[in-house]
């Protein structure tokens, strides 16, 4: 054929009309397809006398209609061929496409789950290592402090001269009570000088020195010694003398303890202001208060804990022949009340030998 189909229908819809603007080609083609499916081709004239046929129900039969039919056929033909071709490519690229998009998850999950593996693999041996150089630096520290403690007592050591008996200590040890005689002698601003071989010598028994040093290096007395009355009379008398408060205690320690109930219930109050004979001997009567009681001179305390204990309101009754025992007692921060006074009238007086106490009203 001389000219195709198309070129026929697209020259005679130029001539139709020269006054509208031209479209794009892909409008175009999409203008003939949509009429080429649903009438056979034909000229603007044609399709006139088409419409008045349709009025009066006749179809046309012209020669162009039957000469065109067959290219018309084969369009249609190639054209759902290459459209199935092409949506049958469509959907494998798709699937290809789906199944592209399932291994990059399926590989991107993997690539993901490697690396916070790693990663947590990694935490945990830094964790390790942290762990392991916090060890090292513990040690590291307890060793350097070892040795500057051992440093400390190399510079720090003292030789003490007592009764003839050399001793070598440190000065840690010897203000270790920061109240005793020792620890004055070699404070800071002391004023002791040393003997000619640099030894400090004390005019005092030497044999009892020993368990002072080494109560003040451990704060204790072995139990063989405390069991020991003898060695513990000595070892008070060292105590008293070097002033060191907590050997001093160390008597008292362990005594069965007396609270105030039990004082009350033990010896209620005599509302008729009748005297009450205590005994309370090697008790625990510590911060105990005694106001108010009428003591009767044969009331004993000896060997007992009276450290804080307030006596200071209580009344004291004079007897010629008997005094309240105070021996061996413990009464550091005791009060007592003042000789001559109502509570402690003239002639009352206590038996304190071996007591360790504070309050020089009790001794007056």
């Amino acid at each position: 054929m001389t000219a195709s189909f198309f070129d026929t229908l697209v020259s005679a819809s130029d001539d139709a009309k020269p006054q509208a603007s031209q479209d794009s080609t892909t409008s175009s083609a999409s203008l003939v397809f949509e009429s080429a499916a649903t009438d056979s081709p034909c000229s603007p004239k044609q399709q006139q006398q088409h419409n008045k046929n349709n009025k009066i129900g006749e179809r046309p039969k012209l020669p162009v209609y039957e000469d065109y039919l067959p290219d018309w056929q084969a369009l249609k033909k190639t054209y759902a061929s290459q459209k199935d071709v092409l949506h049958q490519q469509m959907i494998s690229q798709l699937q290809k496409l789906r199944d592209l998009e399932e291994r990059f998850d399926k590989m991107s999950g993997d690539f993901h789950s490697k690396v916070e593996n790693a990663y947590l693999r990694l935490s945990d041996e830094l964790t390790e290592w942290q762990t392991s150089l916090d060890v090292e630096k513990s040690k590291y520290e307890k060793e350097k402090e070892l040795m500057r403690e051992v440093r400390k007592i190399q510079d720090e050591k003292v030789k003490l001269n007592v009764g003839g008996q050399l001793f070598e200590t440190s000065l840690t040890t010897l203000r270790r009570d920061p109240n005793s005689m020792l620890a004055a002698m070699f404070n800071g601003h002391r004023t002791t000088k040393p003997d000619a071989d640099g030894s400090y010598f004390i005019d005092r028994d030497s044999t009892y020195f020993r368990l002072v040093l080494n109560y003040l290096r451990d704060m204790r007395i072995p139990p063989n010694v405390r069991n020991n009355p003898k060695i513990m009379d000595e070892l008070i008398q060292e105590a008293r003398f070097y002033k060191i408060s907590g050997l001093l205690k160390l008597r008292w320690l362990d005594l069965p303890k007396v609270t105030q109930d039990q004082l009350w219930k033990l010896y209620p109050i005599q509302k008729e202001q009748q005297a009450v004979t205590m005994l309370l001997q090697n008790k625990d009567l510590s911060g105990l208060d005694f106001s108010n009681y009428r003591i009767d001179p044969r009331s004993r305390f000896d060997g007992s804990n009276l450290e804080n204990a307030h006596f200071e309101h209580a009344w004291f009754v004079f007897d010629f022949d008997h005094k309240v025992d105070f021996i061996n007692t413990y009464m550091m921060g005791a009060r007592f009340p003042a000789a001559g006074t109502p509570q402690r009238a003239p002639g009352v007086q206590f038996k304190l030998e071996g007591a360790i106490t504070n309050d020089p009203l009790i001794e007056n």
